[in-house]
């Protein structure tokens, strides 16, 4: 049955809510922030909780050289043969078109064109099956999971490797990966219950300036970080701005020093 695009959007978000706070990853919370594998046990779990919700999702399964950006890897890429993600059949101006949920690898339900054309395969193969199968291979044999057990499983090995890299390199996403926006400072990072202070100099005392620290480590469940902003007046025409950012939780978080020039 053919739900509504707002409909779509409410289950994409309730799949998002579960993201795994990268350092920490308390299950039964999903390892999106870790693209590398164990999609199917993403796909899995999403499709339940859908289920649980009355939609009736399938799945789409993606099989070639598949190649993804992304910044939650060191390296700013992961390489795949397969991947999979739920599916809902919507109602738009067009007529039914299907959309998937993925929030691996976007903020949004999108159209499987869209899904297949970031996985650098133009020649990819789509298969679509019904959400009760868990696992598919190359060769088409199925495995299901109704009780979920393999879907914890999955989740529980991911989730791990997830908290390993973060423990290894930093949670992500990784600045490495990142194009500094306009407006965007520094990038900084910040240890768990941390408070530490920035400096940024040779700004004009005529201007009014104000600073923003807005968190980059996705973790839901409540506020992660708290600054405040100390001036000092340098030199006649320059004054410097300290900026002390506190932690309020025990994860380390990545963020963005933000400022805006309200009037010159």
């Amino acid at each position: 049955m053919a739900i509504s695009m707002q409909q779509a959007r409410d289950l994409f978000n309730l799949s998002r809510s579960k993201l795994c706070c990268p350092v920490s990853a308390p299950k039964p919370c999903i390892p999106f922030l870790y693209p590398d594998d164990g999609c199917w046990g993403r796909a899995h779990e999403m499709c339940r909780l859908m289920i649980a919700e009355g939609a009736s999702p399938l799945k789409v399964w993606i099989y070639g050289g598949l190649r993804v950006d992304t910044s939650n890897n060191p390296n700013c890429y992961v390489r795949w043969g397969w991947h999979v993600a739920p599916t809902l059949d919507v109602s738009t101006s067009r007529g039914v078109r299907r959309y998937v949920i993925d929030p691996s690898l976007f903020n949004s339900p999108v159209t499987t064109a869209t899904w297949k054309s970031v996985q650098g395969d133009p020649s990819a193969q789509l298969v679509y099956t019904s959400a009760s199968v868990f696992h598919r291979s190359y060769s088409g044999a199925t495995i299901t999971d109704p009780g979920y057990s393999q879907t914890r499983s999955v989740l529980s090995t991911y989730r791990n490797r997830l908290k390993l890299r973060s423990a290894d390199n930093g949670p992500p996403p990784y600045f490495n990966c990142l194009t500094k926006p306009p407006g965007v400072q520094w990038y900084g990072t910040i240890a768990g219950n941390a408070s530490r202070r920035w400096f940024t100099w040779g700004w004009n005392p005529k201007w009014h300036v104000i600073w923003t620290i807005m968190p980059l480590t996705q973790c839901p469940g409540g506020p992660q970080l708290k600054w405040n902003v100390q001036v000092e007046r340098a030199t006649s025409n320059q004054c410097t701005y300290w900026i002390t950012v506190t932690n309020l939780t025990p994860d380390t978080v990545r963020f963005e020093g933000r400022y805006d020039i309200l009037s010159r």
